[in-house]
């Protein structure tokens, strides 16, 4: 019975993996189109500016966003199961309200603090004062996007937050692309404004269908009622302002808009395919144990088990890109981004360790100990900004891949014991058993791919692939009944 239901919840894990994965998978191909079109159009530079627009936006949202979407998702998962409509209804009207006056206020402070946020974010001489007013618009769509994302996913309506991340990728694409032919990089900021409502909108068109937008702006019972929600989101909002502010802090230490763009693409690319998994983590696994946050061993049993299918399912694909990253950048990108290569390559243990320690971080948010969650991100922001800079100083985009995966590794070292002493995690030995042989294969890539000719590069690498598939392949189905019967039909 026992077994029963480990293959139970293992075909669970991967279940829901593959359903938003895959779900990920065809947002990440169209942003991939857009990010190749984007690439061409407008350069490493115009790259490199858009992403500091971003970090902008993230940071000025950030601080006046409140956390409530991230309580919104538990508050309306209770109701759901034990309230009434009317429960659910009000509720709704509750959020949707603050909503509308975090919007204001970070319309607001984007407005007004205009001035100073280029002054701070931008290099001296550069004057995006005018943009940044304009970006106040992208910034007052995001938290009614989250929002209305919080009450489609504490519905459970998980099909349509997978069809609203397709559409909103896809008008993304149709937006973007036109405007850069046209306006170049004078259009990344009317790109994001039309990019962040035309998001906002689709998500309104389907949570408006099963609750109506009710809004009591000035009602203080509402006002009221919402503080609960600020109060316990305080340190996530913090956690998020820290690293927004780290990522900021490294863009004002590339300096050069060129650097940047490089950089973003060699994170970007370590981040593409770890994305559907961490999608996955938080859509299902987050609810998964916070139910059983109260009991060690059936914590512990749920965090080793996501573990053992992220590790599973993730070293694969990065020795993949490891091995084949200069076609990668080219295909996906451009050949003027070459450079980034090294980094990505170098930077591929980053995700390799966020597979095992994502996970386990989320212990913190599943027990409501948002002050410890807030100390683990600020230690780990501060590390990792102080590691990127040194190696950037010292080994260029070389040195910041690097410095990726070192910072990866401080983070898995740090929440591993302190979520130990204080929630009594533990890796059990099976998990570590299939941690460190992917981890060897992929170690070995890295090496031919940064150290070796080609033709020795291919002759290490393509074995470590081979195993490494073969390690995930005869693992998970061992595991997972589906995988079982998918062996047997291939006559394996």
């Amino acid at each position: 019975m026992e077994k029963r239901e480990q293959d139970d919840s293992y075909r669970h894990v991967l279940k829901y993996t593959g359903v938003f994965g895959g779900v990920q998978g065809l947002k990440i191909f169209v942003a991939l189109l857009r990010n190749k079109l984007t690439a061409k159009l407008l350069g490493e530079a115009g790259m490199g500016l858009n992403k500091r627009f971003i970090n902008v936006s993230e940071v000025v949202n950030a601080w006046t966003n409140f956390g409530i979407s991230f309580y919104a998702v538990r508050q309306i998962s209770e109701i759901y199961e034990e309230g009434t409509d009317d429960d659910m209804r009000h509720f709704v009207g509750v959020i949707r309200t603050w909503s509308v006056w975090s919007a204001l206020l970070g319309f607001l402070v984007c407005l007004f603090l205009a001035s100073w946020l280029n002054d701070y974010y931008f290099p001296a001489g550069e004057n995006h004062r005018l943009e940044i007013v304009f970006l106040s618009l992208f910034v007052a769509s995001l938290p009614i996007e989250a929002v209305e994302c919080a009450l489609l996913k504490g519905l459970r309506r998980l099909r349509t937050v997978a069809l609203i991340e397709v559409l909103s990728a896809l008008s993304t694409l149709l937006l973007t692309v036109p405007l850069y032919c046209l306006l170049g990089i004078r259009g990344i900021v009317l790109s994001l404004v039309l990019c962040g409502w035309s998001a906002a909108l689709i998500h309104l068109y389907f949570s408006v269908r099963i609750y109506r937008y009710r809004l009591q702006l000035f009602s203080h019972r509402v006002i009221r009622e919402g503080w609960p929600l600020i109060r316990i989101g305080i340190p996530y909002v913090l956690a998020g302002v820290a690293g927004a502010m780290a990522a900021g802090e490294v863009f004002k230490h590339l300096a050069d808009d060129r650097i940047i763009g490089l950089y973003s693409v060699g994170y970007g690319l370590m981040v593409t395919y770890a994305g559907m998994i961490f999608k996955a983590v938080e859509t299902d696994f987050f609810p998964r144990l916070s139910s059983v946050n109260h009991d060690v061993v059936r914590l512990n049993h749920a965090i080793n088990q996501q573990i053992d299918v992220c590790v599973l399912l993730i070293a694969p694909v990065m020795i993949v890109f490891a091995l084949f990253m200069p076609w990668v950048i080219q295909m996906l990108y451009d050949s003027r981004f070459l450079p980034a290569a090294s980094m990505s390559i170098c930077a591929v243990f980053y995700m390799f360790f966020k597979a095992v320690t994502t996970p386990i971080a989320y212990t913190s948010l599943a027990k409501a100990d948002s002050w410890l969650y807030l100390i683990m991100e600020c230690v780990y922001d501060a590390v990792f900004v102080l590691l990127l800079c040194y190696g950037y100083d010292h080994f260029g985009l070389t040195g910041a891949g690097i410095a990726l995966s070192c910072a990866a590794l401080f983070d898995l070292m740090l929440i591993g014991s302190v979520y130990g002493m204080f929630y009594k995690f533990r890796m059990r030995w099976k998990t570590f058993s299939l941690i460190v042989p992917q981890a060897i294969l992929l170690a070995v890539t890295v090496f031919a791919c940064l150290y070796a000719s080609p033709l020795y590069r291919y002759l290490l690498s393509v074995p470590c692939l081979c195993l490494s598939c073969a390690f995930s392949w005869s693992r998970l189905s061992a595991e997972i009944p589906v995988v079982q019967k998918i062996r047997q039909k291939l006559g394996l």
